[in-house]
């Protein structure tokens, strides 16, 4: 069995397929853009693909509508869209990989996608996959629009349960490793897996303010700042929580706190 993986990101490209090398039964193909993605599965012929959404040239979603439906192969978008984007992924039943990847949910999304390869009725597929493209791609779109692009809920899977964490009641998140801790006003803490870089790209920065590599707050839920001297700050949380403000990020809590130097 034949197994695409698409990607323009070279790590993350190299990372699926570092996961993939050792399942026995497939052949393993990659293309780093989606012009190659579409010249790969035409002359290729993967029953399966990995297929980054978000790529330099044109979309995940615009390769399979270069694909004749007679050649269509069984798709696992990978994506790093999750916060906005689960619920579209769901309601459309369309198999996903979140960013940054997760061995045992690459594996998993492996073995279901040989599973549908295997049994599923081509043509069937073919005319219900393009049908489903078509409404989560318009979903998406639906759903950053009227967003303006800003996280209004995180998504966070719990076993076979999906919890909203609303960004409005989030007092501040801290990084651990790969994850981000989401502490909520009610007491409780959630566990994200993404960078604190790719949520505060996602996060309206009206609302929210980094203030340094492991610490984002929510603005609202700052009680004060204390000039420390030589032009130090750290941060007072409501629920009297310190952060210390570094060096790197302190011109932007500065600005955005308009703070008077003294």
């Amino acid at each position: 069995m034949k197994v695409l993986v698409v990607d323009d990101e070279k790590l993350a490209r190299k990372r699926i397929l570092k996961i993939l090398q050792n399942r026995k039964g497939i052949s393993l193909f990659e293309a780093s853009s989606g012009t190659e993605a579409v010249s790969k599965i035409k002359s290729e012929l993967p029953n399966i693909v990995f297929l980054d959404i978000k790529m330099t040239d044109f979309s995940g979603f615009e390769v399979l509508k270069k694909i004749d439906p007679s050649i269509l192969p069984i798709t696992v978008f990978v994506t790093a869209f999750d916060d906005f984007a689960i619920e579209a992924f769901e309601i459309q039943a369309i198999d996903y990989v979140l960013k940054p990847y997760k061995e045992s949910r690459v594996l998993e999304a492996l073995e279901n996608a040989v599973l549908n390869a295997e049994t599923k009725q081509k043509s069937d597929y073919y005319d219900e996959m393009h049908s489903r493209f078509d409404q989560l791609w318009n979903h998406l779109q639906e759903v950053k629009k009227s967003s303006k692009g800003f996280l209004e809920k995180i998504v966070l899977k719990v076993g076979r349960k999906y919890l909203f964490a609303y960004t409005k009641d989030i007092k501040y998140i801290t990084s651990s490793a790969y994850y981000a801790e989401l502490f909520m006003m009610d007491g409780k803490k959630h566990i994200h897996r993404t960078s604190m870089t790719a949520l505060m790209e996602k996060l309206d920065p009206s609302s929210f303010l980094r203030l340094n590599r492991s610490t984002i707050v929510q603005i609202a839920q700052i009680k004060e700042v204390i000039s420390e001297g030589y032009g130090d700050y750290c941060v007072i949380m409501r629920d009297n929580q310190k952060f210390n403000v570094s060096k790197s990020y302190k011109t932007a809590v500065v600005n955005q706190l308009n703070l008077r130097k003294s």
